[in-house]
Parts: structure tokens; sequence; C-alpha cells
């Protein structure tokens, strides 16, 4: 029997236990260590693994517990240089979105995981939808034609709510982008994952609308980050993308829905509901009257839902023994970073920005 994978995580905030709970559901998995500057969070989060390395410099926890795979899930301004400690210490890397800061930090980090030879995984986490990946197929397949628009919404409300509290994705020091980077990052990459082509150009528009929120103690903290963003896009090909996302939708806890219409179709996917797909395949369906002027909700093949690949954390435990599963990459992180860079610069100078 082989040796289980040693892992470890830096930071132990709340998207850690999801990281950690699905690296564990594969088995093989020895937890050998975690990092987080505070000292009563690592310990309440380090409890249940007691023979685990739990030190508030991450440097030297990889330096003692040696780990085969680490999860960053550190603040996005802690990614790079944390990405970079992990793969000098010979880990292989799990990444949580957006990949950096800034672009240049992106590149850096990709650089050094080609020099070091490891694999590097940005946690979008979105392709696993069964939806998201048979739309996928049936557009590469040539179902819908060619592609001619992309809207792409993603919505949340939890800013908007009287209980919601300053925390460090407010910050943008420390996160260095609000909804664009939160929740836009899924959104490129879904766009791009689903419709098989690259963005072009954008011109973006991203503001603060809820100017302060009272942080943990009651006192009113200003909100750095932006809390809605929309841009427009040009894919490669000519096609037209929308996108629009926003932290203080009421209503919508977690609503991100991606619709791609072609010469000849239109298919729709909604991450709420993973295993249905809404499509309209034009004249092909025309003697169904009612389909010609609406999408048809159907079920995702039951062989696609049960080929599901193993979420995005675990998925490369399954890659280093042997499995060949596809994965979004650090490449891939780059060149979402790329797009949010793009629109940040148009937004600044208002007027497109080519990538």
């Amino acid at each position: 029997m082989p040796a289980p994978l040693r892992y470890a995580i830096v930071g132990t905030g709340g998207i850690a236990r999801h990281h950690l709970s699905q690296v564990l559901e594969r088995g093989g998995i020895e937890v050998v260590g975690f990092s987080d500057p505070c000292a009563a969070s690592l310990e309440r989060f380090g409890a249940a693994h007691p023979k685990a390395v739990r030190h508030r410099d991450p440097r030297v926890m990889l330096a003692k517990a040696a780990p085969d795979l680490v999860s960053i899930c550190a603040p996005n301004r802690n990614h790079c240089a944390l990405v970079l400690a992990a793969l000098a210490a010979g880990a292989h890397v799990i990444c949580e979105k957006p990949m950096a800061m800034t672009l240049a930090e992106a590149r850096r980090m990709e650089a050094a995981r080609r020099r070091a030879r490891r694999h590097g995984l940005i946690n979008f986490s979105y392709r696993n939808c069964p939806s998201f990946r048979f739309a996928r197929e049936m557009i590469a397949a040539g179902e819908i034609g060619r592609i001619q628009r992309v809207n792409v919404v993603y919505l949340q409300s939890w800013l908007g709510v009287s209980s919601a509290r300053f925390s460090w994705r407010n910050d943008r020091k420390i996160a260095g982008f609000g909804a664009l980077g939160d929740l836009g990052a899924h959104m490129i990459d879904a766009a791009r994952f689903v419709s098989g082509l690259e963005i072009r150009r954008v011109i973006g528009l991203a503001r603060t609308l809820v100017p302060n929120m009272p942080d943990a103690h009651g006192k009113p903290r200003a909100v750095t980050t932006d809390t809605n963003a929309a841009f427009l896009a040009e894919f490669e090909g000519g096609g037209i993308g929308t996108f629009e996302t926003s932290q203080t939708a009421i209503g919508y806890g977690n609503h991100h829905r991606i619709e791609i219409s072609g010469s000849r179709g239109t298919i729709a996917v909604l991450s709420s509901d993973d295993k249905q797909i809404w499509m309209n395949l034009g004249d092909r369906l025309s003697r169904y009257a009612s389909w010609t002027t609406s999408l048809p909700e159907v079920a995702v093949p039951t062989g696609f839902v049960s080929a599901q690949p193993p979420p995005s954390p675990a998925v490369l435990a399954d890659v280093l023994r042997g499995a060949k599963h596809a994965y979004p990459t650090f490449a891939d992180g780059v060149r979402v970073q790329a797009v949010l860079a793009a629109i940040q610069r148009s937004e600044r100078n208002g007027r497109w920005a080519t990538l």
C-alpha cells in the first residue's frame, strides 16, 4: 500500500474547512500541518489533528511538516508569498481564488511552479458542476453553433443584510478586490470553461455601494472594496459578453448563472440547480411549438452526473496518485487575473482594455 499523502493548510478560516473535508474524503491522506497568524483559531482548527504541526509562521510549519500537498486559504494579499514558500518546500499547491493581488504576482507564481515542476491548482470550483461540464461538452460539439453572446451573473446578498460584519474581504489592502475578484474570478473562469473561448478585451465599472460596516465590536469600518461590478467583454470570434456581480443583491444567497447563445441554439446553467440544464436548439426542435420561444429545462444525463470529478481541492490528491483528472491550473489563474487587471485598467481609464 502506498504511503499516505502528507497534507497541510495555511490559513484556517471558513474556506479551509471545506478544503480539509473534501481532501480527507478521498482517503489515504495524513494531515501533517496547519498555519495561521491567529493562535486561537489555529488551535481550534487543529484540535482534531493533535499530531499535526501547528505554527503561526507558515515557513516553520512547512519545514517541520514536509507536506506533499498544501492548501493556501489565507487572505489574497498573502497568496503569492505563501505559494512561493510552499513550492520552495517541495509541495504541490492548491490556492484559493483570486490567484493573486496583481497580474505580476500571478505570473511570478506560475513561473515558480514551472521551475519547481509541481502541480498548481486554483480553486475554481464551479468547473465541477455537472451542468457546467455538460454545457461545455455540448458547445464543444457544435450543438449551439458559433457563439454570439455570453451572459454571466453572480449575485450574493451578504453585504446587504443588517447582520453583516466587516472582514478582511472588505479591505482593499488585504483583499485587492471585492465582488469583482471574489465572485468575478469565478465568472470569468466559468465563462472560459463552458464556452471554450478566451476574452479579447473588456470595459468595466466597479462601485462601493456600502460605504461602511460595523466590525465584530460594533465599530464602523470603511468598506474600500467594490460591492458591485459589471463589465462588457468581447470574446475571440466576436461574441459579446455581459457580466454582472453583486454582494448586495437582496434575495440572492449564491446565484451563479451562465447563458450562452450561438447561431443554432442557447444553453443556460445555474450553479444552485446543477443537475439541470436549460436549452433550445432552434430549428431542430421547431416541431415542438412551445420550445421555439422558451428554454425548456432538461436533466443532465445520469451517466454524466455519476462521472463527476472530485471537488477541486481533492483533485490534486487524486492526480498525485496517478489519476488523469483535468483541473484549473495556475495558467488558468493567470488568464483570469489578466482579465481582472484589464477590467480595473478600463475602469480607471474609462475605455476598452485589450488583453
